[in-house]
């Protein structure tokens, strides 16, 4: 028997190292002196793989209409509603490169539902391939920050137009 390249292999065990991925970036965001941000967006990107475990061992398989996975859709539209609310919100760049992966993964179920002549492939790649792209985002932005961090101090983790109080929200009428 030949013996198989350590590429097939992570290639083979791609989803075991991508939740194995997920977890240190979640434990090293509440290690360190993360903000809530990446805190966030850590447990959403943890959470995506755990709910689909999840999903597919209380359905015992997948739930399909016209040919799209109804349940990576609920999954992904969720996650997207999250990370889109982060991404908003946030005083960083990087969770908008998250959510618009998101934003693409979400729309290859639609995409699939839509046509029914979409290639597998085209709409496997839709599907998982921006999970790499949140991982990158999701490290260079945790790495960023925290070096910000050391280096400058604390900063705020939240715009301040995003969430104005009632006396501010007031103030901002009565100004206008």
């Amino acid at each position: 028997m030949a013996e198989q390249s350590w590429v097939a292999y992570l290639w083979f065990h791609k989803d075991k190292l991508q939740l194995v991925i997920f977890i240190v970036l979640f434990l090293v965001s509440l290690r360190r002196a993360a903000g809530a941000p990446e805190r966030i967006l850590a447990a959403m990107l943890l959470a995506i793989p755990v709910v689909d475990h999840i999903y597919h061992l209380a359905a015992a398989g997948s739930l399909l209409w016209r040919q799209a996975d109804i349940g990576h859709l609920v999954i992904d539209g969720a996650a997207l509603g999250g990370m889109f609310f982060v991404a908003l919100h946030a005083n960083r760049v990087y969770p908008l490169w998250i959510a618009a992966a998101q934003i693409i993964a979400t729309s290859g179920h639609l995409y699939r539902m839509g046509l029914t002549e979409i290639n597998r492939f085209a709409y496997d790649v839709m599907a998982i391939m921006p999970s790499y792209i949140q991982i990158l985002a999701m490290t260079l932005g945790l790495a960023c920050h925290l070096s910000r961090r050391r280096k400058r101090g604390s900063y705020p983790s939240w715009r301040r137009s995003s969430f104005l109080t009632r006396g501010a929200a007031a103030k901002t009428l009565h100004a206008a």
